[in-house]
């Protein structure tokens, strides 16, 4: 009888464990580029990442690990890491509890369209959601690691959204913070994205307008950014007193248009970025698109007001084709114009995708 016990319990064990799933995929790049913008550098980089989910039920956890930029073929093995080991990019766990669903751990996250918070690093994070007759509802808290008006002792987030014909409108509330309004439609082929970003911390707000189409066989698209003030670090001395305040975001990670020549940190880093949408007070642009011989050509234009009153004109030219089982991109980038001499040059890169 013991035996016949012990043979069910095994067996319903394995059963269970048969219920779990675990699912791993990833994707990688490798890039190089010759820039002259802001001086003659050469830069190459590489980055692989995978995503490890295991799932039981409606609950997952996941994990994903990327290497740093370099190898140890780069430079001689020390014991510090050097940016050359694996590392834990972001661990959470999706779960649901009756009609919530639950988010909880160290993840990235965008605010609307992400005109001033996209891809943020959100550490420690909860984040709660549910729908209720089409109107979806949310709070999410962290512990203040966000960027800008993000962080500090209050970081905690009610969102709603909802859709109004077709088109749907979307509210993120910080009471101490900030307030996000972003809608977007599609209306006859055309579609309409907005934003505002209203900063309670000062005069640092934000506006996103931006529309897309398509027409024989050619995709368009028209951005306007626009930023109350650019972005500028903090400086601080050996001290550690503070010698330059620091304002604005950054903000890496958005690139207008799909931009290679703005957005240092889109797509996982692009070596051939010069500047971040935060640098500039008003970003405004038109970009075209079509496919050519098994390839997709896109040439952006941009007229940009880089600081306050510096005049910068842009012009990107972008090839992407793909491969068996990879695409290549191909890109120049030029600024015209600014004030900063050194900034009037051009700046041509070379990248390879894969996802698995």
């Amino acid at each position: 009888m013991k035996k016949q016990l012990m043979i069910v319990a095994v067996a319903t064990t394995m059963a269970t464990a048969t219920m779990a799933d675990i699912s791993i995929t990833g994707n990688a790049y490798f890039t190089y580029s010759d820039n002259a913008i802001g001086g003659n550098v050469n830069d190459d980089d590489q980055r692989i990442k995978l995503k490890v989910i295991g799932s039981t039920g409606t609950t997952k956890v996941v994990a994903v690990i990327r290497n740093g930029s370099k190898t140890r073929v780069d430079s001689d093995a020390v014991n510090n890491d050097g940016n050359k080991g694996l590392h834990m990019d972001s661990l959470y766990i999706t779960t649901k509890a009756g009609p919530v669903n639950i988010k909880a751990g160290d993840y990235s996250g965008t605010i609307g369209h992400g005109v001033r918070s996209m891809g943020a690093d959100k550490k420690n994070a909860l984040a709660l959601s549910t729908s209720i007759s089409g109107v979806k509802l949310g709070i999410f808290t962290h512990n203040g690691s966000g960027i800008g008006s993000e962080s500090g002792s209050d970081s905690t987030n009610v969102s709603v959204s909802t859709k109004i014909s077709s088109t749907t409108v979307g509210i993120v509330h910080n009471p101490d913070n900030f307030t996000d309004i972003s809608v977007e439609g599609d209306f006859g082929g055309v579609s309409v994205a907005a934003e505002q970003w209203i900063d309670k911390e000062g005069d640092n707000d934000a506006t996103l307008i931006q529309v897309n189409g398509k027409v024989a066989g050619f995709n368009w698209g028209a951005i306007q950014v626009k930023n109350d003030v650019p972005y500028v670090a903090e400086v601080k001395n050996t001290s550690g007193v503070v010698t330059t305040a620091g304002q604005g975001v950054s903000n890496g990670d958005f690139a207008p248009l799909g931009s290679m020549l703005i957005g240092t940190g889109n797509r996982g880093g692009k070596a051939s970025s010069a500047k971040d949408v935060g640098d500039f007070t008003k970003v405004l642009g038109v970009s075209v698109s079509t496919k050519f011989e098994g390839s997709t050509v896109k040439a952006i234009y941009t007229k940009n007001t880089l600081g306050t009153n510096d005049k910068v004109t842009g012009t990107e030219l972008i090839l992407t084709r793909p491969l068996n089982g990879a695409k290549l991109t191909l890109n120049v980038g030029k600024f015209s114009d600014s004030n900063d001499a050194t900034l009037n040059n051009s700046n041509k890169g070379i990248r390879l995708d894969v996802n698995f």
